[in-house]
């Protein structure tokens, strides 16, 4: 067989049409991915790296946020959205990779450790997290079948003694504490369950190392192009949908479509350890309200940490996050300097010593993406706003913009519900295998 002949099959399967082509494979990707695949849609899914879910969607600190954290925003509509996104996390995950939801492994709970320059007082933050529990009341005796990560708490946040606190962590900059119902999952575990489910479904193709670079209309569909190891390519497809990270808005931008104004990328690294023995089912703990950190205490005896005075190493208002980023974002530590891995833990042991002597084994970082112009010690940011975040539809594109690792279930099945609809409003376009 000539070398002609594979050359024009590789370049006929490269520019086949597919139904509908999914952009970006995180966590967002993923779950439209197979919600259009459980219903019988053949999907073509693209990363710009080797496998789902290795960027954002994994590199963060897996908190399900409840709405605590958001008390800046005075119209609580953020809060409100990260509560029903925690409350639809399980449900909607469990439609992608199914019973396996349930094999997560959960966090011990937050506490917070309000600090005493904290932007929004202690008595402030005690109102707020009242009117969310108030919210998630409501929420669960409407609908008795709601559950947060298959847990349903009596509480969701109870002021609590400083004294009272568990005797490892060190209150003298603190000026209250709040126990939590909160947790984090496993992101690392998320990711393999996530890529299993994408790998043993038979409606989804997976493109590793495809990096889109332009997405056009073309007839009665869209044409995505690009680059991924050693060639270009293009496909074609009835639907799109745009559910990258840090290239979102700069591939919008190739249909037409601008950005709306006042976005930024933040690039934050975390580092990962094992715990020390004694550290182990200790609690997990946020401090609020501004430029601070987080200790994850993981179920598998280890412990995620930041601290963003040192971790916080990124800023840019371009239309794409930084070339430079890249790197990092993917997990490729070769060139990070340990000295970063000190300054978070030290960050941390100033008020949990006891994580001092943690052994750290992970270093990277995750692009965060939200709309702001000053940082999060400014009560007046944007940052503390995340309600500017969704879909957006118009002809059979699709651009997902999920906000949160929380809303991301949330979001995604939106997205796969405009596809569908609009292939039912097309009915000429649909070739579905039930």
């Amino acid at each position: 067989m000539g070398s002609g002949f594979i050359e024009l099959m590789v370049k006929l399967y490269q520019t086949s049409r597919e139904q509908v082509i999914v952009i970006g494979a995180g966590l967002t990707g993923s779950c439209v991915a197979l919600g259009l695949a459980n219903q019988g849609f053949k999907v073509a899914l693209l990363d710009q790296d080797p496998v789902p879910m290795n960027r954002a969607s994994r590199r963060n600190e897996g908190k399900i946020h409840l709405g605590l954290i958001y008390a800046a925003d005075p119209s609580f509509a953020t809060a409100h959205l990260q509560l029903q996104g925690a409350l639809s996390f399980f449900p909607l995950l469990k439609r992608c990779i199914g019973d396996k939801v349930h094999d997560l492994q959960l966090s011990t709970p937050f506490i917070y450790l309000v600090a005493q320059d904290s932007i929004v007082s202690a008595e402030k933050l005690e109102i707020h997290y009242g009117e969310v529990t108030d919210a998630y009341r409501k929420h669960t005796a409407a609908d008795p079948g709601l559950s947060y990560l298959g847990t349903h708490p009596e509480f969701l946040a109870r002021r609590v003694d400083l004294e009272k606190l568990d005797n490892r962590l060190v209150t003298k900059s603190c000026a209250a504490a709040f126990e939590t119902s909160e947790l984090a999952i496993d992101t690392d575990q998320l990711s393999t369950l996530v890529t299993r489910a994408i790998n043993a479904s038979k409606n989804i193709k997976f493109y590793p190392r495809y990096k889109v670079r332009e997405i056009d209309r073309r007839g009665d569909g869209f044409a995505v192009s690009g680059e991924s190891t050693d060639s270009s390519w293009t496909l074609t497809s009835d639907q799109v949908v745009n559910a990258a990270w840090e290239n979102r808005l700069k591939l919008d931008a190739t249909l037409g479509i601008p950005p709306a104004p006042g976005w930024v990328y933040r690039l934050k690294y975390r580092v990962l350890a094992h715990l020390p023995d004694n550290m182990v089912n200790a609690p997990s703990i946020t401090m609020v309200l501004g430029r601070y950190g987080d200790a994850v205490i993981r179920a598998n005896g280890t412990v995620y940490l930041s601290w963003y005075p040192a971790g916080m190493l990124g800023w840019s208002n371009e239309l794409e996050a930084p070339a430079e980023w890249q790197s990092v974002c993917s997990g490729d530590m070769r060139a990070q300097a340990p000295d970063i891995v000190d300054e978070i833990i030290a960050g941390i042991a100033s008020w949990y010593p006891e994580l001092g002597n943690c052994k750290p084994y992970q270093l990277d970082a995750g692009a965060i993406v939200a709309y702001g112009n000053s940082d999060v010690d400014d009560p007046e940011s944007g940052l503390h706003d995340r309600t500017r975040v969704g879909v957006y539809s118009s002809g059979g594109y699709h651009s997902v913009d999920p906000g949160k690792l929380t809303t991301a279930p949330h979001f995604a099945f939106q997205a796969v519900e405009n596809v569908v609809s609009f292939f039912g409003h097309h009915t000429s376009a649909v070739n579905v295998d039930k």
